[in-house]
């Protein structure tokens, strides 16, 4: 059984959040990345992380052509799911078209790029195909990998610090946390103090310096494109220009 250099691992583990610059008007923050399916792919997302001098932020193209996937960043583009919305969602707010072909130059062009207005975050660190699969405790030594409820225990309290004192650094004009049912770690990440208004099937808190929202997951079964263009489109009534 391979297993991973678990130095480089725990590396990756403290300091790799995502992609785009911290900048960025937009900041969507999810649980944790799909993927995961395999050692050799896990250990090719080290590779492509070392190869771009280990940042806290990739460049989401420059990532992903690293890890032989060009098909999401050269025509014809195809559109990733969870990326698409995300997409979705930017357009609406800025009052752009968002058709597919403007998504698909949207994804090619400007998602989670380092110059560019998104930036694209993970609570967790390690990719994984479903919440119910945990490979990690065959391929690493690592104690708190033995389970998936020990590696949250162990990660989440510092990961949840780092994006809430970033947010509080930078602040963004808008910060999605996308998976409603992750609510009670977004609270924990905004404080408190912030109360979340329902604003039909999503939920926004407007503060001096964010405005934040909780969405459901694209990935979510019976999502429509109309509810990923409200959200957009509430983000736009509350645009500063």
């Amino acid at each position: 059984m391979e297993t991973f250099n678990d130095d480089d691992l725990s590396q990756f583990m403290k300091t790799f959040y995502g992609y785009g610059t911290l900048s960025a008007k937009f900041w969507f923050i999810g649980m944790e990345e799909g993927g995961g399916n395999s050692f050799t792919e896990v250990q090719a997302r080290l590779s492509a992380w070392e190869q771009l001098g280990k940042p806290e932020l990739a460049d989401l193209r420059d990532f992903h052509l690293l890890l032989r996937m060009p098909e999401f960043f050269t025509p014809p583009v195809k559109l990733q799911r969870t990326w698409m919305q995300i997409a979705r969602i930017t357009l609406a707010a800025k009052g752009e078209p968002h058709s597919l072909n403007e998504l698909r130059t949207y994804q090619q062009d400007h998602l989670g790029r380092k110059s560019g207005e998104t930036c694209l975050m993970e609570l967790l660190p390690l990719p994984s195909p479903r919440t119910s699969a945990w490979e990690y405790n065959k391929w690493s030594t690592l104690p708190f990998l033995a389970k998936r409820e020990a590696y949250h225990h162990s990660i989440l309290p510092q990961r949840s610090a780092y994006l809430r004192k970033q947010i509080l650094e930078n602040e963004p004009e808008f910060v999605i946390f996308y998976g409603i049912g992750y609510s009670s770690y977004w609270q924990d990440i905004v404080g408190k103090e912030v109360e979340f208004q329902e604003q039909g099937d999503f939920w926004s808190a407007i503060t001096s310096h964010t405005i934040y929202l909780m969405v459901k997951h694209p990935n979510a079964r019976r999502l429509s494109n109309t509810y990923f263009e409200n959200v957009g489109a509430y983000m736009h009534e509350h645009l500063q220009t």
